[in-house]
């Protein structure tokens, strides 16, 4: 997918911004929510914001399940979806407020073991999606990778997961702070926003995991139930059992699916 410097491209940045903010003050106001508890708030503002996004809820994992079951909750499934080719992004999310927080012992998740990384990088590899970790935070703490912006305040940060695996075996130090992460991250909608996106350079450029720019499929190889999500009306916001969306059986495991329609925008 390319996506041009025109209207369109302005308007696709503005909304993802819009979305990072909403989610910050939700975070601010509401102190308590749990990673599951934003990451709902986020699609939800997301549809609002944008009617080019859908989503679906699948599945809610216990904590015990999340432990035995997965191995792994992953929070969000997410299809960009151009003209002709599409990027798969996997998230799983962290909230992290604090200046420091054992955060290289909540990267090791769980018992120290990396059981919830092994297995975000492990199905992301078996699917072809791209693995990456969402922080959730306050912002405003450190310069990101894409320090060059003067639009960086989010609440949405994200950070390949080879970066994760290398913050969780020590490699930039035991006591991390959360500065350390930030700087290793980009807000959520700077994809949106960057300029070198329009040549289709930011993921290559930023996360050196993804040297093909992410971009390499066509659309025609995803999934039947990401395509299908693409032709139907935004499903009802419950919690949803849809079997027309994976007919042989075994939904993903994971929380929420979303696609974000940009066929219309190249």
């Amino acid at each position: 997918m390319k996506l041009n410097a025109s209207p369109t491209y302005i308007d696709l940045c503005e909304r993802n911004k819009a979305i990072g903010l909403q989610v910050r003050d939700f975070i601010l106001n509401v102190p308590n929510a749990k990673e599951e508890s934003i990451t709902d708030y986020l699609v939800w503002q997301w549809r609002l914001l944008d009617s080019r996004f859908r989503y679906i809820r699948v599945k809610t994992f216990t904590r015990q399940e999340e432990n035995t079951s997965t191995g792994a909750d992953f929070e969000l499934e997410l299809w960009v979806v151009g003209k002709t080719k599409f990027l798969p992004l996997l998230f799983q999310a962290k909230k992290f407020l604090k200046p420091f927080d054992s955060y290289q012992q909540k990267l090791n998740y769980p018992n120290n073991k990396q059981k919830q990384l092994a297995t975000l990088l492990a199905y992301a590899s078996t699917k072809g999606l791209l693995p990456f970790y969402a922080i959730y935070t306050v912002g405003g703490m450190a310069h990101p990778l894409c320090n060059g912006r003067s639009d960086l305040e989010t609440g949405v940060y994200m950070i390949d997961a080879q970066t994760i695996k290398d913050f969780a075996n020590g490699k930039y130090g035991k006591k991390l702070p959360l500065t350390s992460l930030i700087a290793r991250s980009n807000p959520f909608h700077c994809m949106f926003c960057c300029p070198i996106t329009v040549k289709q350079e930011y993921f290559s450029r930023y996360f050196n995991m993804l040297a093909s720019g992410g971009w390499d499929r066509i659309n025609e190889d995803m999934p039947h139930y990401a395509r299908k999500l693409l032709s139907v009306e935004q499903p009802s916001a419950g919690e949803v059992s849809a079997p027309e969306l994976w007919p042989d059986g075994g939904e993903p495991p994971v929380r929420v699916i979303g696609v974000y329609d940009l066929r219309d925008e190249d």
